[in-house]
């Protein structure tokens, strides 16, 4: 039913008013100006041209456009690099049709490996949301003739000479908020594009760009405004036929990028249909959105399907590791799901993992991390493996000759290593459930609107819920607890048994449950809701 000993409550709020709690609760987070927080401001955005290197690609576009030459745009294959692409191709078709996407096949990134005829005919190719470790696919469009424009947000290799062949625009180089995603870096490039053309088309686009930003879990923080303020305007301007359609009637939140639209992208791209979501995100058609969304729901149910198969095996091995520092297994796959499972493995497991697959004389797949600061740097220092993408979630390339030195020397150096690990998790405070009122809700609901990294949504811990009564839906799916006619607490995809639960609701045995407070409609009537994330049933009073 939960782990709630897991959960470090900060404050008893328990009879307070509304905005007692949430002043009580904004102020244990730190929040030093909540209504700046909550209303950013478009003088929060960073000056345009402190982008690197985009006056220099504004120059190629326009000259482009003046001489009507044909644009490539490059798409990465996950909701940011999919954000990012179709920004850009929406963007560019104001101005001209010469416009071609483009987008790799599976989890690649990049150009590397890739066959570069496919831009045979284009004159500029703009690549979004990725960076390839050289420069050597760049040299050779370069020889065709190609010219080059990187947008971009991933770390910048050292000593490797990008703006010899391609002009690069980053978030990395010298700009104020690192932090800003790739959909957000193409984005800001629209808005310079926007003011030296001295149109308002960027703005259409605002949607994409929050979803990219928050896909890639970026920082939401109070020390990010920029952020916030990008996605605050995406979240009130939702104008992408193809994320209408994946919401549908839900709200445009946090929330909703990260489970609805998200989940789908990365389906497409682990089961190798990533062409769908760019031609979904790309399109104006209601048939063809509707047709499109229902193949990237069928990519989901592959992906369910094959996790279902995988995992048991995958635990089994790492089961036997136990007295490692780090783990590892090999998994047989059509799909490319070894993050996926890496972040199960990570859940569970709280130490650093690589999920591997056979790729003839290497090993390839990705590895997971928390607590290790840059734990991808310390392996590539290894000097034995090559990891490419974040601090602590990247994908591993190794020979197959070097794995067992490699995991060796990996778990020499965590043994010398403190994990610095947060404690478990925090709930913001305790309530009753007489406290849980719309008001308080419609706050609450406001504040996590736009949450994430640097900001989790607010969790309440829900206690002396003495008389209630169970019930489900889904066929059981979805446990539901009502402890009054208007409140509804919801465990989505739960494990608790409910012949257990339902003895302690005969008995009237005391409930807590830990979770997020919610509400809407449910058949003409307005329920408050919490959606449980930990669950604990006989409780001492």
């Amino acid at each position: 039913m939960g782990l709630m000993e897991n959960y470090k409550v900060i404050a008893d709020c328990k009879g307070m008013y509304e905005e007692e709690i949430i002043n009580t609760v904004m102020g244990n987070r730190g929040i030093k100006d909540m209504e700046h927080f909550l209303n950013p401001v478009e003088s929060d955005l960073l000056p345009l041209e402190e982008l690197q290197g985009a006056d220099e690609a504004r120059k190629i576009i326009e000259t482009g456009l003046d001489n009507n030459k044909n644009f490539g745009v490059h798409f990465d294959v996950d909701l940011d690099g999919v954000s990012s692409g179709t920004i850009m191709t929406r963007y560019l078709r104001n101005y001209t049709d010469k416009v071609f996407p483009y987008i790799n096949t599976g989890k690649a990134h990049g150009l590397i490996g890739q066959d570069l005829k496919q831009f045979e005919g284009t004159d500029i190719l703009i690549i979004t949301d990725s960076l390839d470790k050289n420069t050597d696919q760049y040299e050779k469009l370069c020889d065709m003739g190609i010219q080059v424009i990187i947008l971009d947000h991933h770390a910048i290799k050292p000593g490797v000479c990008y703006d010899k062949y391609v002009t690069l625009a980053s978030s990395q180089r010298g700009y104020g908020n690192p932090e800003l995603s790739g959909a957000g870096v193409v984005w800001k490039f629209c808005k310079y594009l926007d003011e030296y053309f001295m149109n308002d088309y960027a703005g259409t686009y605002t949607d994409l760009a929050a979803c990219g930003i928050l896909a890639d879990v970026c920082d939401v923080s109070e020390d990010s405004r920029e952020n916030r303020y990008i996605i605050s305007e995406g979240l009130k301007n939702l104008t992408n036929p193809a994320v209408k359609k994946i919401i549908g009637g839900y709200g445009f939140n946090s929330k909703a990028v990260l489970f609805s639209v998200a989940p789908l992208i990365n389906a497409s791209c682990r089961t190798g249909r990533n062409d769908i979501a760019m031609r979904l995100f790309l399109s104006d058609e209601n048939k063809e959105i509707l047709a499109l969304k229902k193949q990237l729901e069928e990519c989901k149910q592959v992906q369910a399907d094959e996790l279902e198969k995988i995992l048991p095996s995958v635990y089994e091995d790492l089961n036997r590791q136990e007295n490692m520092k780090v783990l590892y297994t090999v998994i047989d796959t059509a799909y490319g799901i070894s993050g996926l499972i890496g972040n199960k493995c990570l859940d569970l497991y709280n130490k650093p993992v690589f999920i591997l697959k056979d790729c003839g004389s290497k090993y390839c797949g990705s590895m997971r991390s928390a607590g290790y600061g840059n734990f991808m740097e310390l392996c590539n220092n290894t000097g034995l493996a090559e990891l490419q993408g974040h601090e602590e979630a990247s994908g591993i390339v190794i020979d197959k000759d070097n794995l067992g030195k490699f995991i060796e020397t990996v778990n020499q150096k965590l043994g010398t290593m403190e994990q610095k690990v947060s404690g478990g998790y925090i709930a913001d405070c305790e309530i009753n459930t007489e406290d849980i009122t719309r008001t308080l809700v419609n706050m609450v609901k406001e504040i996590n609107r736009i949450s994430g990294a640097g900001f989790k949504p607010l969790l309440f811990k829900i206690v002396n819920i003495n008389d209630y009564s169970i019930s489900s839906f889904k066929n059981g799916k979805h446990l539901v607890i009502m402890p009054a006619d208007y409140i509804q607490l919801i465990e989505w995809n739960t494990n608790t048994d409910y012949e257990e639960l339902e003895d302690y609701a005969l008995m009237n045995e005391p409930l807590e449950v830990i979770g997020e407070l919610d509400g809407g409609w449910f058949m003409k009537k307005y329920m408050l809701k919490v959606i449980i994330s930990s669950l604990k049933a006989g409780v001492p009073q």
